[in-house]
């Protein structure tokens, strides 16, 4: 208020008229209410700091949350894996003992009528 006196008293020492320097002095009175104190801006840089650190915590708890969702997931589609590979080995054996079963099935009758044609000629 102090300073809103003194300001009047430069304005009205300058001939400007009392009512504008009212107007003046009420303006700036309004402008000098929203600035902010080094005491508000002090509490606001605590509360942010405050906010920034709970929400880092927060952030560090999600990601180590997410890690562990994500060693799971790929621990499960390892061991899918895993069965995958084991199915497909079988399936290998079985097409190795039929493809082994096929060349028996025709070599054998080749060797036969071989060996009757060799031994019929003879």
């Amino acid at each position: 208020m102090k300073q809103s006196i003194t300001l009047y008293d430069a304005l009205t020492s300058i001939s400007m008229p009392s009512n504008k320097a009212k107007a003046v002095v009420d303006a700036w009175e309004c402008d000098v209410e929203k600035l902010a104190s080094k005491s508000d801006l002090a509490q606001t840089e605590k509360h942010l700091k405050t906010s920034i650190s709970e929400l880092g915590a927060e952030l560090r708890a999600l990601i180590k949350e997410q890690g562990a969702e994500l060693r799971a997931s790929i621990k499960e589609q390892g061991a899918d894996l895993r069965t995958s590979i084991s199915t497909l080995e079988a399936h290998n054996k079985i097409v190795k003992w039929q493809f082994g079963i096929l060349f028996i099935c025709i070599s054998v009758p080749t060797i036969k009528m071989g060996y009757e044609f060799l031994t019929g000629s003879l």
